[in-house]
């Protein structure tokens, strides 16, 4: 009830199938899906001008496991995702050149996420972050670009808050009464599926991920500023309450944009990048039709 704009997308969709809410839900994530594709590649186009390199990327994390399973479903995080790396696109692009223009890209894509899941609150951070530590205006100018994007995301989730209680007596006081009162025999908030569902994230991608981070003295220089200030918020995702690779997916682009970095230095012949990343997509697919079996043994 407090993010609308899935409920919304659905109902937009369900009429071109008759009516069908199923279908206008698939729809809805296949359109996200394809639009995150465009989304992730103009990002790793910021850290490489290597357009075949970008593609290998994107494919790669496009075909991560928790988006076979869980994106292209009945789940609520494909356009989420959209909008969460829609943000970071702002963001690092805000970096780069602090504009009007790429803080509203940023801005507009964390307001809209907001509306959607709370992984915006993760962009959201990134962003606050980047406001503050970018070189080109004054701490004054800083804080009053802080304080509008604040001020202004407030505003319009205190709307729909106000509209959505107003209806159906439900705050956000009550989501997070019902996400702490989970059971943490339910959660599996353990050591053990914490590592499992981290590795599930990108499975045989987080070998470019070590070789990039291996290699890190060969990032350019804001290229690695860029991480430190996008690494913090990334690991929020040891905040929520549930274990599951679904959930921990707000890591992936911190790790994808590593992984194309270790791609990158691991090898210069197109072919072989090529061959990594066929192998990296291949253990994705494996996993998503083995791992139901695989699991019981777990």
């Amino acid at each position: 009830m407090l993010k609308p704009l899935l409920p919304l997308g659905i109902a937009l969709l369900a009429p071109f199938f008759d009516g069908d809410m199923v279908a206008g839900f698939l729809a809805l994530n296949i359109l996200c899906y394809f639009l995150l594709a465009l989304t992730m590649y103009a990002l790793l186009t910021l850290f490489s001008a290597d357009r075949f390199l970008v593609m290998l990327g994107t494919l790669m994390f496009i075909s991560a496991y928790p988006v076979l399973e869980y994106g292209l479903n009945l789940y609520s995080e494909m356009g989420s995702w959209l909008l969460f790396v829609l943000a970071i696109f702002g963001s690092v692009r805000y970096y780069r050149v602090a504009s009007w223009r790429n803080f509203s890209i940023a801005f507009a894509a964390i307001a809209l996420g907001l509306l959607w899941k709370e992984y915006s609150v993760i962009a959201g951070i990134f962003f606050g972050l980047v406001l503050l530590f970018e070189s080109t205006h004054t701490w004054r100018e800083k804080f009053l670009r802080i304080a509008l994007f604040v001020v202004s995301s407030a505003i319009l989730v205190g709307i729909v808050a106000l509209v959505v209680y107003a209806g159906y007596h439900y705050t956000y006081i009550d989501w997070l009464r019902d996400a702490a009162s989970v059971d943490p025999a339910q959660s599996q908030y353990t050591f053990y599926f914490i590592a499992k569902s981290l590795a599930g994230v990108f499975l045989l991608g987080w070998g470019l991920v070590f070789f990039g981070l291996w290699r890190w003295q060969n990032i350019p220089r804001p290229d690695q500023w860029t991480l430190a200030l996008l690494f913090p918020p990334s690991m929020m995702f040891l905040l929520w309450t549930f274990v599951s690779s679904r959930l921990y997916y707000v890591v992936a682009p911190f790790l994808a944009i590593l992984a194309l970095h270790g791609l990158r230095v691991l090898s210069k012949r197109s072919l072989m990048r090529a061959s990594i990343a066929v192998v990296v997509m291949l253990g994705s697919y494996t996993w998503l039709f083995a791992s139901g079996i695989v699991r019981a043994f777990l």
